[in-house]
This record gives C-alpha cells, sequence and structure tokens, in this order.
C-alpha cells in the first residue's frame, strides 16, 4: 500500500483524538513582557491584548492550552487593577429566588477574578471555566461581525424594511432591524433543536442542557438556547433584546424581543420565524400586538394554532438574559479597556436595562431571567452522573481536540471559511474530515493498522487490544464524516450556494446517514435552499421540492413542525396548489372509463418500481 505524506499527516491528526490532546506548546504571537502585577493599570492592558491574541489563535493550538494563558492574562491585569471597594451588585440580583442567589456563579460577584475550572473536572475535560464565557462571547462577537458585513436581507424583509424608514424608524433604526433579523436568521439556520439522546431526555429544564459557548460549538439548542444565543449575538452589536413571555404560570417562553427605539420586535425562536404582522409579513412588534390579539392568527397554519393567545398578551413579561460572569466587577473593568479588534460586549446592566424597556407599551413586568444561572450548572449536572459524564467526555473529544473536524469547526464559528496564503479554512478542513474518513474505511484491518502505526501510535501485540482501537478510529472517522457533511451544508447555505447545500444535506447527510440526530435539521436545510432558488428563479420544481421537505418530515416530535407548516404555507408559485387539484380532481371525474377498459386494468398484474441506481459521489 502506497503511503502519501497527505495520508500520514491525516491520520496523525486523528491520532491526537484516540491518544488526548497531545502536548503541542503554545507560542504567543505578542511579546510576553516580564511585567509583574504591580505594573500600573494602563501598561498591564498588555496582559489583556495578549489573552485576545490567544481566542483569536482558536483554530491553532489545544483549546485547554489557550484557557490556561487566557485566564493567567486576565488575572494578572486584574490584579493591577483597583476594585472599587464600594461597587455592589447589580439590585436585580437581590430580587432572584434563594436558590438561583445560592448558586456557585452567583458569590463573590465584586471581587472574584476569572475563575478557572473545579478541580473535580480536571480528570474529565479543561471546560467548566470562565474562559468558555470570554470564548462564547468572542464568537458571538466574530459572528455578528461577518453578519453584518457579509449579509443582507432578502427581497420581500428588505421591502417590509424600506416601508418603515421615515414612517415609524428612522434610517439608523431601520438599520437596526435589519441587522437584528439577519441575526435571527443566522441563530435558526445554525443552532438546530435536535431531539435529546435518549440518555439525557428529561434530565435538563428547557434551557438548561447547554450554556451558550457550547450551543454554539455544537450547532444544537431548545428554543430557550436558541434565544441565547441570539441575544448574545443581537448584544455584541449593540442591540439590546430580551426574552419575552406572554401569559402566566409555566407557559414555557419562545419568542424574542429586539428593542428597536421605543419598539420591542418580535422572533419567535421555537418557529424560527419573526412574528409576522397580520398581512403574514414582515415583522410584528409588541404594541401593536397587544393593541391586536388578532393579529396572532397570522401565525397559524392549517393544522397548528399559535400557542399564544388575546388571553396571554394580557400579561408580558420581559426576562433579561445575563450570564453570572458578565455580572462581576471584573467583566465592567474589562469592557472598559478593550478596543479595536478586540472589541466586545461582556458586562450586562439589567437594571438600565430595565429602566429603559419599562416604558415600553404592553409590557407589564421585568425580571432577570434565571434559565443563564441555571445552565452554568449543566456540566456539574453531567459529571455527577456516570452515563452523561460519558457521553460529555466523547462530546469533548470530538470537539476540543486537534483533529481536522475539530479545526474545521473552531474555523466555522470563526468565519474563516476560506483557505488563506498560509492557512486552511474551514470548507477545505471539512472536506479532508471526509476523506480522512473514505481513505480509513476503503483499508483493510491489515492497512489500517499500518495507517496508526504510520501516524505514531505504538501498538501492542494482543490482538483484542488492536481491535478495541480499530473499532474506535472507526466509529468516530464515521462520526466525524456525519458532522462534517451537515456543516458543509450549513456554510453552503449561509453562502448562498443552495445546489451545494442541498447535495451535502441530502446526499451527504441523509443519504449516507438515515438515522443521523440532525434529520430534521437537514429537512430543514433542504428545504430553506430550495425555497430560495425557487424565489430567485420562479423555478415551480424548487417550490414543490420545499414545500415537500418543509411537511414530509416523518419525526412527529420534530421540533420544525410548527414553523416548517407555516413556511409551506407562505411559499411562492404554489398559492394556487389547492385549487389546482381541487380542479384536476374535478376533471378525472369526468373521464369514465369503459368496461372493457376496467375489466383490462383489473385483470392486469402491477409491475413492481424498477430500483433506481446508486449513484455515490466522494469527496
Amino acid at each position: 500500500m502506497i503511503r502519501t505524506h497527505r495520508t500520514s499527516v491525516l491520520f496523525l491528526l486523528l491520532l491526537v483524538f484516540v491518544l488526548g490532546c497531545g502536548g503541542r506548546k503554545i507560542r504567543p504571537q505578542v511579546d510576553d513582557t516580564k511585567a509583574t502585577v504591580s505594573t500600573d493599570g494602563g501598561s498591564s492592558k498588555q496582559f489583556v491584548d495578549q489573552a485576545m491574541t490567544y481566542l483569536r489563535d482558536l483554530d491553532r493550538y489545544p483549546a485547554g492550552k489557550v484557557k490556561v494563558e487566557v485566564l493567567e492574562r486576565m488575572n494578572r491585569w486584574l490584579m493591577s487593577q483597583k476594585l472599587d471597594p464600594r461597587w455592589q451588585p447589580d439590585p436585580m440580583v437581590t430580587e432572584l429566588p434563594a436558590e438561583i442567589q445560592s448558586l456557585p456563579g452567583l458569590q463573590n460577584l465584586p471581587n472574584r477574578g476569572f475563575l478557572d475550572h473545579p478541580e473535580s473536572f480536571a480528570a474529565v475535560t479543561f471546560r467548566g471555566s470562565e474562559f468558555d464565557f470570554l470564548v462564547g462571547n468572542y464568537w458571538a462577537k466574530t459572528i455578528s461581525d461577518w453578519v453584518k458585513e457579509n449579509q443582507t436581507p432578502p427581497s420581500d424583509m428588505q421591502a417590509f424594511l424600506d416601508a418603515q424608514t421615515n414612517q415609524t424608524l428612522d434610517d439608523s433604526q431601520v438599520n437596526d432591524l435589519g441587522l437584528a433579523y439577519l441575526l435571527f436568521d443566522w441563530t435558526v439556520r445554525h443552532i438546530h433543536p435536535v431531539r435529546p439522546n435518549e440518555l439525557e431526555e428529561g434530565q435538563f429544564a428547557p434551557g438548561t442542557s447547554r450554556d451558550t459557548w457550547n450551543a454554539l460549538q455544537l450547532n444544537e439548542g431548545d428554543p430557550l438556547e436558541r434565544a441565547r444565543v441570539f441575544i448574545q449575538l443581537c448584544r455584541q452589536q449593540g442591540l439590546d433584546a430580551v426574552v419575552v413571555k406572554f401569559g402566566e404560570g409555566e407557559n414555557e417562553p419562545q419568542v424574542v424581543g429586539v428593542a428597536i427605539g421605543q419598539e420591542l420586535f418580535l422572533f419567535d425562536m421555537a418557529y424560527a420565524l419573526p412574528i409576522a404582522e397580520k398581512d403574514g409579513k414582515g415583522i410584528q412588534r409588541l404594541s401593536r400586538l397587544v393593541e391586536h390579539p388578532e393579529d396572532l392568527q397570522a401565525m397559524a397554519s392549517k393544522n397548528y394554532k399559535y400557542p399564544a393567545t388575546a388571553e396571554d398578551l394580557k400579561k408580558v413579561t420581559l426576562l433579561i438574559e445575563a450570564p453570572s460572569t458578565a455580572l462581576t466587577q471584573a467583566t465592567q473593568l474589562l469592557e472598559g479597556v478593550l478596543s479595536g479588534d478586540s472589541t466586545m460586549k461582556v458586562h450586562v446592566k439589567p437594571s438600565s436595562l430595565k429602566d429603559r424597556l419599562s416604558s415600553f407599551q404592553g409590557v407589564t413586568d421585568i425580571q432577570l431571567w434565571t434559565v443563564p444561572f441555571e445552565a452554568e450548572t449543566a456540566i456539574t449536572k453531567r459529571l455527577s452522573d456516570p452515563t452523561l459524564k460519558a457521553l460529555f467526555q466523547v462530546e469533548r473529544w470530538i470537539y476540543d481536540t486537534m483533529t481536522p473536524f475539530a479545526i474545521a469547526r473552531t474555523l466555522q464559528l470563526m468565519c474563516k471559511f476560506d483557505d488563506q496564503s498560509q492557512q486552511k479554512g474551514a470548507r477545505s478542513m471539512f472536506m479532508e474530515t471526509r476523506v480522512m474518513e473514505r481513505q480509513f474505511r476503503i483499508a483493510n484491518p491489515r492497512e489500517q493498522l499500518e495507517m496508526l502505526a504510520v501516524g505514531g501510535m505504538d501498538l501492542p501485540d494482543d490482538p483484542k487490544v488492536q481491535q478495541f482501537f480499530l473499532d474506535r478510529v472507526r466509529k468516530n472517522v464515521l462520526l466525524w464524516r456525519e458532522l462534517a457533511s451537515f456543516n458543509l451544508g450549513v456554510i453552503a447555505l449561509g453562502d448562498g450556494q443552495y445546489e451545494s447545500a442541498i447535495y451535502f444535506f441530502e446526499d451527504g447527510t441523509l443519504k449516507e446517514f438515515p438515522t443521523t440526530r440532525f434529520k430534521s435539521a437537514a429537512f430543514y436545510g433542504i428545504a430553506r435552499s430550495a425555497e430560495a432558488i425557487a424565489r430567485q428563479d420562479e423555478n415551480k420544481e424548487m417550490a414543490q421540492k420545499a414545500f415537500d421537505f418543509y411537511t414530509d418530515d416523518d419525526d412527529v416530535l420534530s421540533p420544525y413542525r410548527r414553523g416548517n407548516a407555516l413556511r409551506a404555507e407562505r411559499l411562492p408559485l404554489l398559492e394556487s396548489k389547492e385549487e389546482t387539484a381541487q380542479q384536476q380532481s374535478a376533471e378525472d371525474s369526468e373521464v369514465k372509463e369503459s368496461p372493457k377498459e376496467a375489466e383490462d386494468k383489473e385483470a392486469s398484474p402491477s409491475e413492481p418500481s424498477s430500483p433506481e441506481a446508486e449513484t455515490t459521489t466522494e469527496s
């Protein structure tokens, strides 16, 4: 067997997953000065600059080692600052239930530094520190900047935005609303409400299974986790966004409101659609909705009523999203020194936001949302259960090690999609992941062992142990291929390469991996891509394809069903589909068969359909 350098490199990277994160040493891209903690606050800003440089190098070094460098430098900077001894946590923190105030994340907000993960986590994962908060904010800032610079609203949404100019909003506010829509659309295309693993089902309350950084890294989250991602993207662009709860009792909220001027514009995270105005278009505002609750009919489809009612609109509670780290004095000081390319929002003042929103029409109450604090305990909960602990460990190996897939996923979150002069982009790295799996799959067991040996693994002579390693590698390279194919579809959809998106969702994901947990998400991606082509080219065939994938998801528990049903009814080129079908049915009833034709038809045996030739395209 010919062993090329390319193959050796690919499998050397793969082995990092099998053996651990490896010992790759970080080489700072900025001068690591010998300044001490006694350095004055101004010059010590170099530590913050260094920490931000390490965050920008996440695709080059193991995340666990980057975490050590980032927290060390952030804390060295913080030690040089003069903390205000009179500083107090936001007053809204004291309004939280006692059991929430007692959570670890809400302790010592005035004085604490950037905390490392608990020692009890060390044997399983480096996650669980406030590095997670920092990297999640960095991803949100990078993504929201990219969306602002590279995306534009579709023509129908742009028409709605143009109609607001000089009527209810000024030019700047219209631009803000357009950006809010784009950030919302990015969220629903990237954060997918997949069905939970059966071992996790029922273990977590809605919104608490994943913290925001984790939802971003895994492409998944329920409507409340989606809401948190969307709010974080808005926050990084200076847009105030809150969760909106209609009604009282235990109703789970699923709407986010973005404050533009003196209006709160509404986006439904479960339906993956803005709440529309009464004509089914545009973005509804809260003030209009509470005065005209009948407008909610625009969100009802033939099969599904909208879950909010006119009675619910009499009680509207706004929930402010604020992770515990964002409530510390440390992040307030940090936000004041972040500048240039390192600028990002890391501190939240709930009371200030409450003051701004309390006068908005229709608002009856404003509270600090408890879900973010509960979500911060998700890792502790996972590690306290032997089964969930094992699943979390596998998850961390998949996403935190320096394999082609993990690097590609990091590049994707950093919006580095295309190859640069000295660096491959996310697309190339995902393609390498697919190639790596194919090369390993077509090799026989002896060749597979040789590949592992070439990659540097010192395999024992025991055949049972060898087989263990082979089985482990086979399983995980196949999973990487599945995830790579799906993410290539996500990238293509966001980039307007709709034919490519359909290929990776339909052929690369659904056909190759029929039981993928991203099945409903792939259906959604195909339908969105086909709908975009239909609108661009007035393509009836693609409109029909979009309709079929919006409505044919056979998972009766799919969280996409309600929103997809509404999207299907709003498709262009199919508005008269029902009338056409009725007309065709009437025409068919007029055609009568002769007795001889009926007799011949009954006597003729039905022929089985010919199987289609299976076409496989390997990347």
